[in-house]
């Protein structure tokens, strides 16, 4: 995907993407989001169970680490998509970000920066 003709494809794609109605964008994530959705669920029973926390809360506290997780997976995701060779423009178009603002909005792009261990490689470590 390095040369300008491909990011220039992906950047079309990508821009066509945005330009369809809600509903049409919906239709690619309804499915994960209802996976999503059972498991806050079942998770949450178990802390109701485990700490008698009231559904609302458990439920707050469960889609809130999974946000937490899931903030870290997109950027784990863009170092990948870099790393395989798209511009750093289009991974911001992906998430949804100014393209002027890849770098505050991913800043582990920035060369030289450390790359610490994030949530995300924490959780897949306990799945271990």
């Amino acid at each position: 995907m390095g040369d300008m003709s491909d990011n220039t494809t992906q950047r079309k794609a990508l821009q066509q993407l945005e330009s369809e109605s809600v509903e049409e964008r919906i239709a690619y994530y309804r499915k994960p989001f209802m996976v999503l959705w059972a498991a806050v669920q079942e998770a949450s029973s178990e802390l109701q169970d485990d700490y008698s926390l009231s559904p609302a809360l458990s439920q707050l506290w469960v889609a809130e680490r999974i946000r937490q997780v899931a903030d870290s997976l997109v950027d784990r995701l863009a170092e990948t998509a870099i790393a395989h060779g798209e511009s750093k423009s289009n991974v911001a178009r992906a998430a949804g970000a100014s393209p002027a603002n890849a770098l505050r909005r991913f800043p582990r792009l920035r060369e030289g920066e450390g790359h610490d261990r994030t949530l995300i490689d924490e959780v897949l470590d306990s799945l271990e």
